[in-house]
């Protein structure tokens, strides 16, 4: 009977320990819009709001306040390292394309109009 105690005690201390160490598996976490350079290569000024949907796909934002700003917004977490945090802004005027905003490599712009990393 006092074999089985101990035996109970270490296998949950081997438990807890092994849950406070890390030693789960986690998975990776992706969410939103994930948007690659070929993506962001194919979008041209002056193209229709429905040319970009077939490249890009639905924004996961829309601005209810202003229809001609769409944003694409992805995070990535890896297990155990920090998060990356990318984000694609599309502005229209008159229903075309006429400039993007955000941190992907191959955009270029000011960050004045972009979302806030409240991280």
């Amino acid at each position: 009977m006092n074999f089985y105690r101990q035996l109970i005690c270490f296998l949950a201390v081997l438990t807890m320990v092994g849950c406070a160490g890390g030693l789960l598996h986690r998975l990776d976490q992706q969410q939103g819009n994930l948007v690659t350079e070929r993506m962001i290569e194919l979008l041209k000024p002056g193209m229709n709001r429905e040319q970009v949907v077939f490249i890009m796909g639905q924004p996961i934002l829309k601005n209810s306040f202003d229809s001609d700003r769409w944003d694409y917004i992805y995070t990535f977490a890896p297990r155990s390292q920090t998060p990356e945090k990318r984000y694609l802004t599309l502005y229209f005027e008159e229903g075309l394309l006429t400039r993007l905003v955000g941190n992907y490599e191959l955009v270029e712009g000011d960050s004045e109009d972009a979302p806030e990393d409240n991280s």
